[in-house]
């Protein structure tokens, strides 16, 4: 389950995401410079296509075990992030591309929204989309996709190898359903064809709360014409119920900042694109949970802050962020002073940003970033001792997060679902 939304502004646009998914699932901050390729062939997540001889720099937001990615950008602004979507196709279940492998190979291969678009439905076509996508449980789905750089953005939605996309003109979000009717800009079914009521699994797609949480992001975006950062930001942490108790010990799978139920995932990154300047602002948690974390800026090509040229090292941050939550949820931390404190440094990271000129040269941008990383390292240091109490096994949970605080940290890179279960 996840959320994805788009707002244009006079001066260019923002992209935002919440990945949702197991609670246990690392979700890895890496970058990918520019590559040629001597290898014809490309192993996915489940199968292997034709390789292209060149592949853009990207920066991506991948689960630990998979090719593909939940979100990105690539080194000419295109930003791209999926939705599950329960659908009437059959297919979902054949081992073929996954929805975060045709992500992943749209940033990479796209060089515009409109060419990433492209290159995403050629390859849904030629190859199918399907596999388990769950990690530690089976869960297969069909998907949606939003698509933006600094001129077009685009929504497509997929049914099988069943296709439907529009264009946006202003603002737009996606859930975990399909929304376009007989309003669209091509389709493969031709016009006038109704591809939500045709296509749309009824159950799933009711179960997941998918329309309230689309409505809730769409009327927070809507009406904004500034401070478009902070309201993002805000949007991605906002939940449909307030009581903290509840929330920890319940869950709320209708919430944009999703949190563990028993039907329901858990937000486990959050990517946020400004994309109004001459390159774009990468605000990124790089873990989970972002109503308790904070979104730290990154500029494209840099691995100096919480981006990473390797998986490990990507993990070892995203679980040492999580044993911090687990910790919260124990209540072994003070959740108001938390909070307090992280409202501040999110503060100071976001005016140490806004004082950049337009002009602003790389070094002092590197500069920011970093000094913005040095604030939430201060600020991690006096959690050490809940982290290492988490990570010991020693501090006693209960309920919901009991058997998740059990496993978490196993075999996050087994590209099987067998081996990720194992005990």
């Amino acid at each position: 389950m996840c959320d994805t939304l788009y707002k244009k502004t006079t001066s260019g646009f923002f992209f935002a995401k919440n990945s949702d998914r197991s609670p246990n699932e690392p979700n890895l901050s890496l970058y990918i410079p520019r590559m040629t390729h001597d290898s014809s062939q490309l192993e996915c997540t489940y199968i292997t296509i034709d390789q292209v001889k060149e592949t853009n720099a990207v920066l991506l937001i991948k689960p630990s075990w998979m090719w593909g990615a939940e979100m990105g950008i690539n080194e000419f602004g295109v930003c791209i992030g999926n939705e599950a979507v329960f659908t009437t196709s059959r297919t979902s279940k054949k081992e073929a591309l996954t929805g975060m492998d045709l992500l992943r190979l749209g940033l990479e291969r796209g060089s515009s929204a409109k060419q990433s678009l492209d290159t995403i439905i050629e390859l849904l076509v030629k190859y199918g989309q399907g596999g388990n996508c769950g990690f530690d449980k089976h869960f297969y789905y069909d998907n949606s996709f939003l698509i933006a750089d600094k001129s077009d953005a685009f929504i497509l939605e997929t049914s099988g190898k069943e296709w439907v996309y529009k264009k946006v003109i202003s603002e737009g979000n996606i859930s975990n359903r399909l929304q376009m009717e007989r309003t669209y800009d091509n389709s493969s079914k031709g016009e006038g064809f109704n591809f939500s009521k045709k296509r749309t699994e009824p159950i799933f797609t009711f179960f997941s709360q998918s329309s309230k949480r689309q409505k809730c992001v769409m009327e927070k975006i809507k009406p904004i014409d500034s401070n478009f950062l902070e309201t993002i930001m805000d949007t991605l942490r906002s939940h449909e119920i307030t009581n903290r108790e509840s929330l920890y010990k319940k869950g709320s799978m209708g919430s944009v900042c999703m949190h563990k139920s028993l039907l329901g995932d858990h937000t486990t990154s959050s990517m946020i694109v400004d994309f109004e300047g001459k390159e774009p602002v990468i605000w990124l948690t790089s873990s989970s949970t972002p109503c308790l974390t904070l979104y730290k800026p990154v500029f494209f090509g840099s691995t100096e802050s919480v981006v990473f040229k390797d998986e490990p090292s990507a993990y070892e941050y995203w679980l040492n962020q999580e044993y911090l939550k687990r910790a919260l949820y124990a209540d072994i931390v003070n959740h108001d002073l938390y909070l307090l404190d992280m409202s501040k440094r999110q503060s100071q990271m976001i005016s140490l940003v806004h004082k950049l000129t337009k002009n602003a040269s790389r070094d002092l941008k590197i500069k920011t970033q970093n000094e913005c990383l040095k604030i939430e390292t201060e600020w991690l240091v006096r959690y050490l001792d809940a982290i290492n109490k988490m990570k010991s096994g020693t501090q006693v949970t209960t309920g919901l997060w009991k058997k998740m605080n059990s496993t978490l940290g196993k075999h996050p890179f087994e590209r099987t679902l067998e081996k990720r279960v194992e005990k």
